[in-house]
């Protein structure tokens, strides 16, 4: 006599209950992006540690991010360009995913605020719109140096035909003409304003930046801190074919 077979029943699976033939209906999400200012020691998180950050924040603040598709679900949450640790930033742009059909905008932005940490300032948000690529970003250094001589190294910075300063790390050693990147360092003061542009074949750091004006330099420059002021995106360019678009 043949077995009998079990009916299916409901049984453990991941973080929720799986049932055979069960209609799960899909969940609608929301895509915002906002807008963040890192200070004070907030500065020294990494971009890692910023991520979970916000995940904490946004979830005490009592919302649900939405998760990917596929065999490991992730938060859907970005940042658009990794920041050094150490740099402050006034223009940090985050786009995530919310579960829910609509979202007050400026509500979030105060409960954010309340719950992220000291250093963590959200500034804005906004309904996200077409993807875009990030073309670059713009840096303020400031130099604990007499104005001459940091003027004189932003003269020499920009005479130059090509600044190369080397990389070095455990995956890559090459030298890096960080002149390619930010060809036209502003003097403002005790800083210096610089645009460093990201190509397809990659960009310069802004440390890089300072050994690059410290080489230029009649005498030692010592840093006193560096803010990225804005990032800067361009439309991601559409595949059509072999060809782009954008």
């Amino acid at each position: 006599m043949a077995a009998a077979i079990a009916a299916p029943v409901s049984a453990p699976f991941g973080t929720g209950w799986w049932r055979p033939n069960a209609i799960h209906p899909a969940a609608h999400a929301v895509r915002i992006e906002f807008r963040l200012a890192i200070r004070d020691r907030a500065r020294y998180l990494s971009h890692l540690e910023m991520v979970d950050l916000l995940l904490a924040a946004l979830r005490r603040a009592g919302y649900q991010v939405a998760l990917s598709h596929g065999m490991r679900p992730r938060p859907v949450i970005s940042l658009a360009l990794a920041r050094g640790v150490g740099v402050a930033s006034e223009d940090e742009h985050c786009t995530v995913e919310l579960v829910g059909d609509s979202h007050d905008l400026d509500d979030l932005v105060v409960r954010l605020a309340a719950t992220c940490p000291r250093g963590v300032v959200p500034l804005e948000a906004c309904l996200a719109g077409p993807k875009t690529a990030v073309t670059g970003a713009t840096y303020r250094i400031v130099f604990d140096a007499p104005g001459e001589t940091l003027a004189q190294a932003v003269a020499a910075y920009r005479a130059a035909s090509e600044l190369l300063i080397p990389r070095r790390s455990p995956k890559q050693h090459r030298d890096v003409d960080v002149r390619r990147y930010a060809p036209e360092p502003q003097l403002d003061g005790d800083a210096v304003i610089v645009q460093i542009a990201i190509y397809d074949d990659g960009s310069a750091k802004p440390s890089e930046v300072v050994r690059a004006l410290a080489s230029c330099a009649p005498d030692e420059l010592a840093v006193a801190g560096i803010t990225r002021l804005a990032v800067h995106t361009a439309p991601k360019p559409v595949r059509v074919g072999t060809t782009e678009t954008t």
